[in-house]
């Protein structure tokens, strides 16, 4: 192998040939090229290699994180959810306050500490006064919009140091959970009063809601969370029998009134299938002719161990299981059997005046079932009065005027019980198709003392005649509050100074004698 290339010179062309000697061929075929070549070559490999093994790890780390990130947002995820369902489990879903469940268990608590620290804790029911009744005439919807509000209110209190929940139905349990004397409760129970003073607005529309409370204190009302809470149930039962926006404190003896209560409210349901009820009648008496034409026909329990209970100890458990219509039902019944036996008799001039129960009002097929026991009695119309409370007048109000309207046109006596201790509108008494008022015996009791209930008494009198109607007072027990009715033209009165309610026989003797219009008009001056 040559290798040849032109060499120009001054004047002359050469040709240079270069050949490769033997020896310097042979020293070319050293292996040291090629051991470089291949070292070059596999440090290439071994470098690419090591750079698709850092992409992979790369990558690797990359997918790493990405799974990481989503896992821990999972995490969270499931976190917040069961946080969630944490916050569901011990939370009502309508108010929004702590349910039932969750209250026990912080109760339980507090009393642990309560005890370790050796301080009070003070447990309290609430009760909403007539929501059943607001709820069934109004509405579902208005109910669950009142409870919402109402909790609002109450969660409030939070701040204070005390926890609320609701309980269900129209009932609130609240917890203060540090107690040093009774002074802290009497407070706390002011700022729950407080949280109703201002009328909540439902629907558009102002209602007046009171409360009322049953109160039981760590440690001497109950050791433990369960009897704390029956105890401040007893508590409420017993404020409840007193009336309305008020509240009781647990006290000794009321665990045994309570099982009398309940085993009282079982022996109900089988009073009437036993015949256990009877009526009694305390007559009214006429100012002006000094004759008695009308009674009101009260319920009598004759029970089959404790005697003859009054309608105070088992209509409000009447009213509670619902009885009430059924109890309702049997007292009309009763009373028009009984005006059919005095038809035909000296007696047959009496009006019988029964009790009416918002409830029963509530019932569509009320009127029908007066007509039908008129009916089945052969009773005039008039010869039945009906006697409700001023509760018709501020709930179902369209219902109430409807129902009133065809009772009237049946031709009853329609009165309104109680009046003046209601919430009722003066304007009602015009609207309405009324015959009597009757004046709550809370304003005769002292009217001939207490210049303001001399005042109101007079007030309704005149009142009641300006709209064409009559007036009956309750719980006349002295001639001087009978004086005094009559001059001011009081048409009826009725009470112990007349007679106490007494069955229909010895309310017959009593009339057939005259003793009842002679002794109470004896001392009465003309």
């Amino acid at each position: 192998m040559s290798y040849t290339v032109p060499v120009k010179l001054p004047a002359v062309d050469w040709q240079l040939t270069l050949k490769p000697s033997p020896a310097w061929v042979e020293k070319q075929h050293s292996p040291w090229p090629l051991w470089t070549f291949i070292t070059l070559l596999f440090m290439g490999l071994l470098t690419s290699l090591t750079a698709l093994l850092l992409q992979l790890i790369l990558k690797r780390n990359q997918a790493l994180l990405i799974a990481r990130r989503e896992l821990d947002e999972e995490i969270t995820q499931r976190k917040t959810i069961q946080q969630d369902l944490v916050r569901l489990e011990s939370t009502d879903a309508l108010t929004g306050l702590a349910n039932r469940r969750f209250f026990m268990e912080d109760l339980a608590h507090t009393l642990n500490i309560a005890d370790r620290q050796k301080h009070q804790v003070a447990m309290m029911m609430l009760d909403l006064d007539r929501f059943q009744t607001l709820n069934d005439s109004l509405g579902h919807q208005f109910g669950d919009e009142l409870l919402v509000q109402v909790a609002g209110r109450l969660d409030q209190l939070t701040d204070e140091g005390v926890t609320v929940a609701y309980s269900g139905g129209d009932e609130f349990m609240i917890c203060q959970q540090h107690v040093e004397d009774i002074d802290d409760v009497i407070y706390m129970l002011g700022l729950i009063k407080q949280c109703f003073e201002t009328p909540f607005v439902v629907q558009d529309e102002a209602h007046s809601v009171t409360a009322t409370l049953g109160v039981a204190v760590y440690p001497h009302s109950g050791l433990n969370a369960d009897i704390l809470l029956r105890n401040a149930d007893i508590a409420l039962y017993r404020a409840k029998e007193q009336g309305r926006n008020t509240y009781q404190f647990y006290t000794e003896g009321m665990q045994e009134r309570e099982v009398m209560r309940l085993e009282l409210e079982k022996e109900l349901s089988q009073a009437l299938a036993n015949h256990e009820f009877v009526l009694h009648y305390q007559p009214q008496l006429n100012l002006h002719s000094g004759e008695i034409n009308s009674v009101e026909a009260l319920i009598r329990w004759h029970h089959p161990r404790r005697g003859l209970l009054p309608p105070g100890e088992f209509i409000p458990l009447a009213e509670e299981s619902g009885r009430i219509t059924e109890i309702g039902c049997w007292v009309v019944t009763a009373a028009c059997r009984q005006l059919a036996t005095w038809k035909g008799t000296r007696f047959d001039h009496l009006r019988v005046a029964v009790n009416l129960s918002g409830r029963e009002l509530d019932d569509e097929h009320l009127v029908d079932r007066i007509s039908d026991a008129l009916e089945a009695e052969g009773v005039p119309a008039d010869r039945l009065e009906l006697e409700l409370t001023e509760e018709i007048f501020i709930q179902n109000i369209e219902h109430n005027l409807g129902q009133l309207t065809r009772l009237h046109e049946l031709g009853v006596h329609l009165a309104i019980d109680d009046f003046g201790v209601g919430y009722s509108s003066l304007a009602y008494l015009r609207d309405f198709p009324l015959d009597l008022l009757k004046i709550d015996r809370s304003f005769i009791t002292d009217v001939t003392e207490r210049h303001d209930d001399a005042v109101i008494t007079r007030a309704v009198i005149n009142l009641a005649h300006n709209l064409g109607l009559q007036v009956v007072a309750e719980g006349v027990e002295t001639q001087a509050q009978l004086n005094f009715l009559k001059s001011h033209g009081c048409n009826l009165v009725q009470g112990y100074l007349i007679s106490r309610a007494v069955p229909a026989a010895e309310l017959e003797k009593a009339l057939c004698s005259g003793v009842l219009e002679q002794g109470a008009l004896a001392e009465f001056s003309l």
